[in-house]
């Protein structure tokens, strides 16, 4: 905790079911602010029968379907009268994952979720570009030589050098004395 700004750190503990819940509800909200924005209007609350009117992928078409879905799966619902007749309404956070997908996208006017999309091309690969070969390699003399002054010579380059030709690999050559000294001097092996 810093004294410069003081914070005060809390982690709550919060079921899985309903930290789903809080989510969709707040992705819902959030459409809906879109919807209160562009139309002026605000629903949360669904009938069964609007909810069926909507097809919505992963619910009945019926208003007896979707009401037995949802007294089934336990959607919240809330008791409402109009004209004189009793109704339930059910909130859009307890819908099935793809009908309240597809609820939303008609809310955000998004293309339908079956809806095929326009494939993009991939862009093209460049071609590889050739590198050059690093300044910084070693000749192939090198960490024979290196190999021999750490094993056998105990850091005596006179020594080292006496034995370099025995051991360099097939096809390599033994450098001039002083094109020797100067790569020594380069990768810091000798001062």
């Amino acid at each position: 905790m810093s004294m410069m700004f003081p914070s005060f750190d809390l982690t709550v503990s919060v079921p899985a079911e309903d930290w789903a819940y809080a989510q969709r509800r707040l992705k819902y909200l959030e459409a809906l602010l879109m919807r209160i924005v562009r139309h002026s209007e605000n629903q949360e609350w669904f009938t069964a029968a609007e909810l069926a009117g909507k097809i919505l992928p992963g619910l009945p078409t019926t208003i007896e379907g979707v009401a037995r879905k949802a007294s089934k799966e336990k959607w919240p619902s809330r008791k409402g009268k109009f004209q004189g007749r009793f109704f339930k309404a059910f909130h859009v956070s307890s819908l099935p994952p793809r009908a309240f997908d597809a609820l939303i996208s008609s809310i955000l006017d998004l293309p339908p979720i079956d809806e095929v999309v326009m494939i993009i091309p991939n862009p093209p690969i460049p071609a590889p570009v050739a590198r050059e070969e690093p300044t910084n390699t070693a000749p192939p003399w090198l960490l024979p030589l290196v190999r021999i002054m750490k094993t056998e010579t105990a850091g005596n380059l006179t020594e080292a050098w006496q034995k370099l030709p025995e051991r360099l690999p097939p096809g390599v050559p033994l450098p001039e004395v002083k094109d020797a000294a100067a790569i020594l001097v380069h990768f810091g092996i000798v001062g």
